[in-house]
């Protein structure tokens, strides 16, 4: 046999793996069946056309991946952001430039001997608002 017959054969034996990103896919996929039998019984859609007319009719998805997804849905929803609050430094800076300059936030942006940091404008807005 010639080079490029053993790599031929060799490309032959090492067929692809389907790897998927999701694991309940990977637990659920059957080598036996085919794509698209594995893909309907998931609750997946093979072609985009078929996906966009579902949606159109609005059919209710059955299979396993949908019922999985529609408990993960229903699960309460994390608590939102909490903005932590500033440094006491900072909080003594402000309050300075407040009581100095009133709501004059130029004013507040030039002044360097309590603006230590030379924050714009902009930031002095977004951290008195």
């Amino acid at each position: 046999q010639t080079r490029s017959q053993i790599k031929k054969k060799k490309r032959k034996l090492a067929a692809p793996s389907l790897n998927f990103g999701h694991e309940s896919i990977r637990a659920h996929w059957n080598p036996k069946e085919t794509l698209r039998q594995n893909y309907k019984r998931l609750g997946l859609a093979f072609s985009v056309d078929a996906a966009v007319k579902a949606a159109k009719d609005k059919e209710e998805k059955k299979g396993i991946i949908s019922k999985e997804l529609n408990e993960v849905q229903s699960l309460p929803k994390p608590a939102k952001y909490v903005p932590k609050s500033m440094p006491i430094d900072e909080q003594r800076r402000l309050i300075k430039l407040l009581s100095k300059h009133g709501e004059d936030y130029k004013k507040m942006a030039r002044d360097i001997k309590i603006n230590v940091y030379q924050q714009t404008e902009g930031e002095l807005k977004k951290r008195i608002a």
